[in-house]
């Protein structure tokens, strides 16, 4: 069930600047420019959401955005008129995907801990029933016409195709190890898995369900967008730090794109001119021309995953920030390449003094200090679950 909530905005403003801070069920309104290379693309708010969003959908009937929040274990119900959080749905453990299908007016999550996808009713706001998939299943795709949604299954290495009608999975391709997000070249019924332990991307026949070739391109591939009036797929390498640029008809990297600090989030314009890159290292997002020239950089909100465009208003963009755990809306009104490039933007840490910090040691517990080891160089390993 939908339940409602009472945001409460909270936010500071000194020497010029706007900061915000965000808490679980609070939410912040924003009209102010802030953070961007280009006038013509602005924040228009940033609304709190729960734990860890990854996914984000937009149901253009409602005009309003369903957020999957990992850590919370539920979907978060936003407002997009008046930028407010007004309620959360329970799902499975873990949700980090989420798509929805307008015919049957369903959202579908992929609950990667609970090895589920749960269908949610967006007009009851609850979940209506579930469907068993692989294991840790954690990126998803929809074809609304041929009426079939895949799953890619990080840990079972396949891919899984459910139908949305009978709400039953209907059979697997073999994928890879780290099988995760995918997307759908509709008028061949092919589907693009990457594989982000393998750096790899299973392209698999959806009428045979059967993996038809495999692509290596870059370390940490963790998303990848279609876009039909190139006839390419665009596939985000976190780990490299780029954007291979692929073929539908010979599925060769084409190209390696450049882009900010460990992207992950990737979705492409209406217009099949730009695409739009969330850059987890940095807080931003890029908007990026087909042909690798970046033409806006906007700073959102801390470690940027799931970014959509607006079903209804293609000039809306939203981004989850895992770090937030808020999402971003943004505006952009770009109508083509800037006159020059956009400048680098060196992460505000960078040449600061590192912060102290001490850790439990793993043999005796005992805590230690970083400053046993001043002077030295050492690897700070961070877990991430996603």
């Amino acid at each position: 069930m939908l339940e409602d909530d009472s945001p409460t905005a909270l936010d500071a403003q000194a020497g010029g600047q706007t900061e915000w801070s965000f808490e679980y069920g609070a939410s912040c309104r924003l009209d102010l420019e802030t953070g961007s290379s280009d006038p013509a693309i602005r924040v228009r708010g940033e609304v709190a959401v729960g734990l860890d969003p990854e996914g984000v959908v937009v149901d253009g009937t409602t005009n309003r955005a369903y957020v999957a929040c990992s850590r919370s274990g539920s979907v978060a119900v936003v407002d997009l008129e008046k930028l407010e959080r007004i309620g959360e749905i329970a799902v499975g453990q873990e949700p980090i995907d989420i798509v929805l299908d307008p015919v049957s007016r369903r959202a579908f999550t992929a609950d990667a801990r609970s090895n589920q996808v749960s269908v949610i009713d967006l007009d009851v706001g609850e979940v209506t029933a579930t469907i068993p998939v692989g294991a840790y299943p954690a990126g998803l795709a929809i074809d609304v016409e041929r009426r079939r949604l895949y799953c890619g299954d990080t840990m079972g290495s396949t891919l899984s195709i459910v139908d949305v009608d009978r709400l039953e999975r209907l059979g697997t391709v073999e994928a890879e190890l780290g099988a995760g997000a995918v997307d759908v070249d509709r008028a061949r019924n092919v589907a693009y898995c990457v594989n982000f332990v393998t750096g790899s991307v299973t392209v698999a026949d959806l009428e045979a369900m059967e993996a038809v070739d495999r692509i290596v391109v870059g370390e940490g591939p963790c998303a990848a967008v279609v876009v039909p009036d190139r006839d390419e797929v665009f596939v985000v390498n976190s780990l490299a730090g780029t954007i291979a640029r692929i073929g539908l008809d010979d599925h060769r990297v084409r190209e390696e794109l450049p882009v900010p600090n460990a992207p992950v989030g990737i979705t492409a314009a209406p217009s099949g001119d730009r695409i739009y890159v969330a850059n987890r290292g940095d807080g931003s997002m890029s908007v990026l021309g087909c042909d690798g020239l970046e033409w806006a950089r906007v700073a959102v909100g801390a470690a940027p995953g799931g970014v959509i465009v607006h079903p209804e208003d293609p000039r809306i963009v939203l981004v989850a920030n895992a770090g937030t755990g808020s999402i971003t809306v943004v505006e952009d009104d770009l109508t083509g390449p800037p006159a020059s490039r956009v400048e680098a933007i060196e992460h505000p840490l960078v040449g600061r003094p590192l912060p102290e910090f001490a850790l439990p040691d793993l043999h005796t517990g005992a805590l230690r200090h970083q400053v046993e080891w001043a002077e030295k160089k050492y690897i700070l390993n961070f877990f991430a679950s996603w």
